[in-house]
């Protein structure tokens, strides 16, 4: 039986990214990722095939052709098609998922999915009869990635003979959900903040977010890229790396000790390592007020 306050969260300091891995830990796992077919979610896939793990990528289209030929043999990775804004696609890529393994359970899901693009809720403000804005980005990023988690958590929920420090859910939101910037794909990514931090007072399963900065993935264009990458090089910044990511995504995996924490995937001049602890989740010593609040909401619900 699981210990009921063995996953309460505790604010114990930065998580040290500096520590190596035991990649044997991921051998025989059932990981479900959505979005798996392309940037870094097809390098989250990958890493976990490598690592001996049984891989359910749940995506709007497979993994292209290309790169199946480019010399990467996708073992035990099954596809399934998967729109996340459906509720039965995703139902089915957990079914899927959980057939795979031999007790039921789904060790790690990653709640990967996710678009970005012109931001419809900011265009049009100065129309006679304004229209109702395009939702794609939050219906994806943050409707869908729920749908994910509450699924996620229903099979876990499933297997209370497993303890919940093994079952694992990791979050992809973004920087955006910590920096000011635009509504749409910000709000989305600073809700996921919002699921994580209530989960993780919950005994469900270890929770964590990785948020990335600008990644140069395969799926952006060169010529998006260089523009990009020349603004960026303005401001005295430049891309956060694919391989850290998935570094970062493989330590969460691994770590039973790892609960409730945000990590940034940001540029190696900010961290060696091109990830850290963000440490924007928790409040600290000198907001008492904050402290008190946060403390006592976990105390009281009207609400059954």
């Amino acid at each position: 039986m699981l210990d009921e306050n063995a996953l309460r969260y505790r604010d114990l300091g930065p998580i040290d990214c500096s520590t190596s891995i035991n990649l044997d830990k991921l051998k025989g796992k059932t990981v479900l990722v959505t979005g798996g077919s392309s940037g870094l979610g097809f390098a989250y896939v990958k890493a976990y095939s490598e690592a001996g793990a049984t891989v359910i990528n749940a995506d709007i289209k497979d993994i292209a052709d290309n790169v199946k030929l480019s010399g990467w043999v996708p073992l035990c990775v099954h596809y399934t098609n998967c729109d996340v804004r459906s509720w039965a696609d995703q139902k089915k890529a957990f079914q899927l998922a959980a057939s795979k393994s031999a007790s039921g359970l789904i060790d790690i899901v990653v709640a990967n999915a996710g678009i970005s693009g012109n931001d419809h809720f900011l265009m049009g403000l100065d129309a006679a009869d304004v229209q109702e804005p395009d939702m794609r980005i939050v219906n994806i990023d943050l409707i869908g990635a729920m749908y994910t988690i509450r699924l996620a958590l229903n099979n876990f929920i499933l297997h209370p003979e497993t303890s919940a420090t093994t079952k694992c859910l990791i979050i992809k939101a973004s920087l955006a959900g910590y920096v000011d910037t635009l509504p749409s794909y910000g709000s989305a990514k600073f809700g996921l903040r919002a699921v994580m931090r209530a989960l993780r007072n919950k005994d469900y399963c270890r929770v964590n977010l990785v948020a990335p900065w600008f990644i140069h993935t395969p799926i952006m264009t060169d010529d998006v890229a260089g523009v990009l990458g020349a603004q960026l090089k303005k401001q005295n910044s430049d891309f956060a790396h694919v391989e850290d990511s998935v570094h970062c995504v493989l330590r969460i995996s691994t770590d039973e000790s790892i609960h409730g924490r945000a990590f940034g995937i940001i540029p190696r001049q900010h961290a060696k390592e091109g990830y850290m602890d963000l440490q924007q989740d928790e409040f600290k010593e000198d907001d008492p007020v904050m402290r008190h609040l946060q403390a006592a909401v976990l105390q009281v619900s009207h609400r059954k």
